[in-house]
């Protein structure tokens, strides 16, 4: 990037993972002012006084919290030109094996919560003709994968969210971007599970690092595009061509054995709870 970010006021949600706090330091590097929200509080603060910013821990899919994160952002003059919606839980499961409540909550976060945040701090970026929201979505939502059908719908639905915002907001000075990446490295979803499946080249080949995506955060905000897709060219051209024929979405999982790499996961995410 090569346009400075002094003066844009950021706020950044899921900010303590190891994606969001990728993204928060390369934004601080660029002089942005930062507002981090994470429900992840010793990992938040860590963030936070490492980059020396604002922090606010909250659960983005709860709706006092919120209304917190609102109240905070005028309390210190924080109101942001730039909201970037990173939140996400995932997990890998049989749909009929999930719980209601964890239905709905990874709906909350992942999905409603990043609506009705945007909801909120979007008539401020209007007011002031000058904004931009960027939602981290993932490749799911465009090419879904099996035992993950929450996550898929979620991420799909963010993806219609920002493109249909981006229309709506055309002309007015603030813009939406969607950024879709394949699995990430090192951090997050794919850390937890991925040393403990069988390898997969073709799968393992498809990761892409957390500057990856700082990256299309960074391109984003510089050239307003309204989706940017994070990985190979492999990749990419799979999910969007998985996307016009069920005949290539079916050659696609048989080629790389996506349905076996996610029957693992199920077993690596037994125990954990949305």
């Amino acid at each position: 990037m090569t346009a400075s970010l002094d003066g844009r006021a950021v706020l950044i949600t899921g900010a303590a993972g190891g994606l969001g706090r990728t993204i928060a330091t390369a934004l601080a590097r660029h002089g942005a002012g930062l507002l981090l929200v994470d429900i992840d509080a010793p990992r938040l603060l860590e963030v936070r006084d490492r980059i020396a910013c604002h922090a606010l821990v909250a659960d983005v899919g709860d709706a006092g919290d919120r209304r917190r994160v609102l109240e905070h952002c005028l309390a210190v003059g924080h109101e942001p030109d730039v909201l970037i919606n990173a939140a996400g839980i995932e997990k890998a499961s049989a749909f009929s094996d999930l719980g209601e409540e964890e239905v709905i909550h990874a709906l909350q976060v992942n999905l409603v919560g990043t609506m009705l945040l945007t909801h909120s701090l979007l008539p401020g970026m209007q007011r002031a003709g000058r904004g931009h929201v960027i939602s981290i979505a993932s490749m799911a939502a465009i090419k879904p994968i099996p035992f993950n059908a929450v996550y898929n719908v979620a991420k799909s639905g963010l993806v219609a969210f920002s493109l249909s915002l981006s229309k709506e907001l055309a002309g007015s000075g603030v813009d939406a971007t969607v950024i879709c990446p394949s699995a990430v490295a090192a951090v997050g979803m794919w850390a937890r599970a991925s040393d403990q499946l069988s390898r997969n080249r073709l799968v393992e080949g498809s990761v892409v690092r957390p500057e990856a995506v700082s990256h299309a955060v960074l391109e984003a905000l510089e050239r307003r595009p309204r989706r940017i897709l994070v990985g190979s060219p492999l990749v990419r051209a799979g999910a969007l061509l998985s996307g016009l024929s069920t005949h290539i979405d079916r050659a696609t999982d048989r080629l790389s054995h996506i349905e076996d790499v996610y029957r693992e996961r199920v077993h690596t995410d037994s125990s954990r709870r949305l």
